[in-house]
């Protein structure tokens, strides 16, 4: 399992650059929430590239939620 403080830090620099407004910020519930989708997809695709999961939960996530 990959560090939770870890896939925040990630999860907080890949939302950025996806949201340019500084007001948009993720609440613990969120962060967790796609940590949590994180791991899952991990789970399911073990041997694909983390940052390649992050990305794709990350902009899923903001897609339904924010877009």
């Amino acid at each position: 399992m990959i560090d939770r403080q870890f896939l925040k830090k990630k999860i907080e620099k890949i939302t950025a650059s996806y949201v340019q407004d500084p007001d948009v910020c993720l609440t613990v519930e969120q962060v967790d929430t796609l940590i949590d989708k994180f791991n899952k997809q991990r789970l399911e695709n073990p041997n694909e590239d983390i940052h390649h999961i992050l990305h794709d939960v990350i902009y899923d996530y903001l897609t339904v939620n924010y877009f």
